[in-house]
This record gives C-alpha cells, sequence and structure tokens, in this order.
C-alpha cells in the first residue's frame, strides 16, 4: 500500500481513528509520519502523537489521572533511590528503579485500581524456580532417608511427622497430591 501523503513511499504508519463510531484509517510512510510529527492539519486537527515507547507508556496513565487521582503536591516527591521525582514518571510511564514503587506507592495506588480493579496481584503464582527445585529435592532425599531410618529403628512418631513432612514438600513442589 502506497503512502497517502507522498504516493511515492510504501506506507508503514497505519493509523485508525475512531471518533463517535465513525472510523477513518490512514496509511504513511514512515518519512511522512516523521515529518508531519504527526500533527498534520488535514489529518489530526486535535492530536498530537509522539510514537516513541516512553509517551506511549506514559500516555496510559493520562486517562487514569483525573482530579479525584491526583493529590496536590507541595514539595515534589522524588525516589530516594534513583532521583526519579513523579512528575517525570507521569510523563514518561516508566520508573527508574525498584524503590520508586515505594516511593510513589500512594499515588500509584489508585491508579492500579482504576486501570486493572484491583492493587494486589490475585492469579496464579509462577512454579518453584529451578534453585527452589533443587533445595527441595535435596532435602526430600535427606527426609526419605531419615524416614527409613526411624521405621526401622520402630520409631513411629518421629516417621510420621516426617512423613508428613515429606507429602508437604512434595505438593508444593509438583501439585501432586503429596503421597511418598
Amino acid at each position: 500500500m502506497m503512502c497517502e501523503r507522498c504516493q511515492e513511499r510504501e506506507a508503514e504508519v497505519h493509523i485508525k481513528q475512531i471518533i463517535n463510531g465513525e472510523v477513518k484509517e490512514y496509511h504513511l510512510c514512515r518519512e511522512c509520519a516523521e515529518t508531519m510529527g504527526l500533527e498534520g492539519i488535514d489529518l489530526f486537527p486535535h492530536f498530537n502523537f509522539d510514537l516513541s515507547w516512553e509517551n506511549l507508556l506514559g500516555s496510559l496513565f493520562e486517562p487514569f489521572a483525573a482530579k479525584e487521582l491526583r493529590r496536590p503536591v507541595r514539595t515534589e516527591i522524588k525516589c530516594q533511590g534513583c532521583g526519579l521525582d513523579y512528575s517525570t514518571f507521569q510523563k514518561t510511564g516508566k520508573f527508574g528503579c525498584p524503590k520508586c514503587y515505594e516511593s510513589f506507592r500512594d499515588y500509584i495506588k489508585p491508579l492500579l485500581r482504576k486501570i486493572h480493579g484491583a492493587d494486589r496481584h490475585r492469579g496464579s503464582k509462577p512454579e518453584l524456580s529451578y534453585i527452589e527445585k533443587d533445595a527441595t529435592g535435596d532435602e526430600l532425599e535427606k527426609l526419605k532417608k531419615e524416614l527409613k531410618e526411624a521405621v526401622e529403628k520402630e520409631e513411629y512418631e518421629r516417621a510420621a511427622k516426617i512423613r508428613d513432612r515429606i507429602r508437604e514438600l512434595t505438593s508444593k513442589g509438583d501439585g501432586s497430591d503429596g503421597k511418598a
């Protein structure tokens, strides 16, 4: 498909605009899109697009940054870890380090609730990491030896406790019913 603007190059940028149910599609080559800054008067009368990842991610927060979610900021809040300020986060949509989550917690919780419906993870958990599986496997081997010794010595109460621990580890590690 050719660029709708210059009619010379292949269209690489495809934009679908939906306003009040009316769909308009625009197909532009990369050069025309860059030249226009995606602000062409005839094509985009009231849009100011910047297709950088930072601005795309930052714009995700704009609809949710309603007045009731914005808190008055007397002094600009900054992350203790990297020095990123909240206004920069709002513009870019990116945190600078893991401590940013703690520094901006009170400001991002309402955003997360609005976007996801909750501010806590409610889904499934990832599998055990290979390190945890290794440690669990080593412990299981040790416990099985102890169980065998306890049974041989007729220490049945101790054997029952070891058996229960083996079942607990087995069900935690692979989701089985825990029978050893």
